[in-house]
């Protein structure tokens, strides 16, 4: 059974503080409108301090499932400084350390930015992701890292960027496929035919191909119909995370009606 949840960008996006998160977790839903699981975002307004760490922990205990969306403001695991990378690497630890307090299935990581000398931070993104992956798994914790906007200055944005670090680092690291970021650069499917095998989390939102919109699901212009129809194909049983800012219960109900029978 394929798991439908949602990201908490939305609550986020509309300055609410994080016992908001609380109140929708727990808040009854329609039951095709209700997550399966969380995702949590570790990042901006809703860090996971102490006591937001605890909010969850609650709820973890309730029952609920969570995912956790590492944090990426201000953070470049690839920058040439090094003093400034090792306080990135040392954050995203810390979000790891809370991903294992909630057992959480998954934990997703961005990838670091190019610089002007780009042979010396591909390096370092690499050696980054191979160090937050060890640290991850001697936690227990998935880590899945993202494919990125190609209208940002990050490391992986194409298929094959991925394919060349699977190719030089021997580490069984999981993907986030980012739906939307990849219908922004028109490669959704060649992602979904070279790479769906790593894929742990897809991040579904919708956008009308120019920018990072985050609209609701079927309200822009990805083929929802194709693009599912492939992705049911690869018999992929992952997690589908919505990260809509406009309706996402709706749109949870929406993708769980694209998926078909079979995978709600």
């Amino acid at each position: 059974m394929t798991i439908v949840g949602l990201s908490t960008l939305y609550i986020i996006l509309r300055e609410e503080p994080f016992e908001h998160v609380v109140r929708d977790v727990e808040h009854e839903r329609e039951e095709d409108e209700r997550p399966d699981v969380w995702e949590i975002v570790d990042d901006a307004q809703h860090p996971l301090t102490h006591d937001n760490l605890k909010l969850v922990q609650s709820l973890y205990s309730q029952g609920y499932s969570f995912t956790i969306h590492s944090p990426y403001s201000g953070l470049n695991i690839a920058d040439l400084d090094e003093s400034r990378r090792r306080e990135s690497l040392a954050r995203l630890k810390r979000s790891i350390e809370s991903a294992a307090r909630i057992e959480a299935k998954a934990l997703v990581l961005h990838p670091g930015m190019k610089a002007r000398d780009q042979t010396i931070s591909q390096r370092l993104n690499e050696e980054s992701i191979v160090t937050l992956y060890d640290y991850a798994k001697s936690f227990g914790i998935v880590l899945a890292l993202e494919n990125m906007n190609p209208n940002t200055q990050y490391f992986m944005i194409e298929p094959s960027e991925f394919e060349e670090f699977f190719e030089r680092n021997s580490i069984r690291l999981r993907m986030t496929f980012d739906l939307g970021h990849a219908h922004i650069g028109s490669l959704e499917k060649d992602f979904v035919s070279r790479l769906s095998d790593k894929f742990m989390i897809i991040h579904a939102h919708d956008n009308n191909g120019a920018k990072d919109e985050h609209l609701g699901i079927g309200d822009g212009s990805i083929d929802w119909e194709s693009i599912t129809t492939q992705l049911n194909e690869t018999n992929f049983r992952g997690i589908y995370i919505v990260e809509s800012f406009e309706k996402p219960y709706e749109s949870v109900a929406r993708l769980r009606e694209m998926l078909g029978p079979s995978q709600s």
